[in-house]
C-alpha cells in the first residue's frame, strides 16, 4: 500500500474523531475580553474559534438611513455616510429607479461588504421589504427618519454565534455576562450562568493565554517543528519550518520532512479558522519535490478544512512547492476584531 494510502486514510479517521471530540466537549464561553463582549469556542481545552459579540457594528441584515456625500458619474458610484464619520459605497446598479439620488439626499440602505484594508464598506439600496416583518410598513416610515437612524436592526448576537458557531460544536454555553444570559435564555439557547468569584471564567478557561497564542506570529506543533505567519495586503504568508524536530537514526530526509509537512497542514487548517484569516493564504512547506508527498498534503488540507464554518479551497501546489488556499471572508480576522479596533480608537 502507497504511503499517499496510509496516510489519507490515518487523516481521514483522524478528522472524524475531531469532529466527534467537538460535538460532545465543546464549550461555548461567552465573557469579556479587553473590554469587548466575547464568544469563544473551546474543545479539550484549546481555543477553536472566537468572535466579538459587538452589536454596536451595522451588519448586512440591518437597515440604515445614509447621508448621499458625492455622486461620482465617471466611477459609477456615490459615496455615503452611514454613521458619523464613517463612509461608505454605492454602485449605480445598486439603487432601485432610473433617477439617480442627489448630493444631501437620504436613502435607506444595506450593507453587503464591510470595510477592509483600506477599501471602503459597500452598500446596496435595493432592499427586498418583503422578507422583513412588516416590510411595507418599514418602507413607508423610513421616509421620517433623519440621518444614521436604523429603519431594521438584526439580532447581532444570536446571528454571530450561529455564523462562527455550529450547534453540534459545543454541548452547553457558559456565561458570566446576566444579561446575555437572560437574552440567550429568551431565545431558546441552552445556558448556564457562571458566577464563582474565587475564579472568573476568562481564568476557568485560560482565555488570555489561549487567545495571546492564537494571535502570535509563531506556533509550534508537537513534533518540534514551527509555524511562521505574515500578512500582507495581498495574502497571508505561512512557513514551515523543522525547528526542533530531530527525526530517529533510520528516518529518511523525505520521510522526516513529510511528517513536519502532515502535522503543519492538519495546524494550519486549525489556526486559519481560530484566527478567522481569509483571502489568498500560501504556505511554504518544507521541501516538497516529491508529487507523492504534494498529494498526500493536498489531500490532508482538503479533509482538514471540511471542519470550518466557512469555505476553503485547496487549489494546489505551485512548481516552487507553495500550497495555494483560499478562505472566504465573512468577518475581521479576530486580531482585527480583538486588537486592531481598540487601537484604532
Amino acid at each position: 500500500m502507497s504511503r499517499l494510502k496510509i496516510q489519507s486514510g490515518e487523516k481521514a479517521t483522524a478528522s472524524k474523531n475531531n469532529e466527534m471530540r467537538l460535538a460532545h466537549n465543546g464549550k461555548l464561553i461567552i465573557t469579556f475580553y479587553n473590554e469587548k463582549k466575547c464568544a469563544f469556542l473551546i474543545s479539550e481545552g484549546r481555543l477553536i474559534a472566537g468572535t466579538v459579540l459587538d452589536e454596536s457594528k451595522i451588519r448586512p441584515e440591518d437597515i440604515v438611513i445614509a447621508i448621499v456625500k458625492d455622486v461620482k458619474k465617471d466611477i459609477g458610484a456615490c459615496f455615503i455616510e452611514y454613521e458619523e464619520g464613517k463612509d461608505g459605497y454605492l454602485p449605480f446598479d445598486k439603487i432601485p429607479g432610473d433617477l439617480l439620488p442627489k448630493q444631501g439626499d437620504l436613502i435607506p440602505v444595506s450593507l453587503t461588504a464591510h470595510a477592509q484594508k483600506g477599501k471602503r464598506a459597500k452598500f446596496t439600496a435595493k432592499i427586498n421589504y418583503s422578507k422583513i416583518e412588516n416590510g411595507e410598513e418599514l418602507r413607508e416610515h423610513s421616509k421620517h427618519l433623519s440621518k444614521f437612524n436604523y429603519l431594521y436592526r438584526s439580532d447581532n448576537i444570536t446571528l454571530n454565534i450561529n455564523k462562527v458557531f455550529r450547534k453540534d460544536e459545543y454541548d452547553e454555553i457558559v456565561t458570566d455576562d446576566e444579561e446575555i444570559y437572560h437574552f440567550l435564555q429568551e431565545k431558546n439557547f441552552d445556558i448556564r450562568l457562571y458566577n464563582d468569584n474565587a475564579l472568573s471564567l476568562s481564568k476557568l478557561y485560560s482565555l488570555e493565554t489561549q487567545v495571546s497564542e492564537a494571535l502570535s506570529r509563531q506556533v509550534w506543533l508537537k513534533c518540534g517543528g514551527y509555524l511562521i505567519f505574515d500578512h500582507t495586503e495581498a495574502m497571508t504568508v505561512i512557513d514551515v519550518n523543522s525547528g526542533k524536530y530531530t527525526p530517529s537514526r533510520n528516518t529518511d530526509k523525505e520521510s522526516a520532512y513529510l511528517k513536519v509537512n502532515i502535522e503543519a497542514a492538519t495546524a494550519i487548517c486549525r489556526q486559519l479558522r481560530t484566527r478567522n484569516l481569509s483571502g489568498i493564504i500560501i504556505v511554504d512547506f518544507i521541501n516538497l519535490d516529491n508529487k507523492e508527498d504534494q498529494d498526500i498534503l493536498l489531500e490532508i488540507l482538503r479533509a482538514e478544512s471540511k471542519n470550518d464554518t466557512e469555505a476553503v479551497t485547496v487549489i494546489d501546489i505551485t512548481q516552487l512547492g507553495l500550497a495555494e488556499i483560499t478562505r472566504k471572508k465573512s468577518l475581521p480576522s479576530l486580531y482585527e476584531q480583538l486588537i486592531k479596533s481598540s487601537n484604532d480608537n
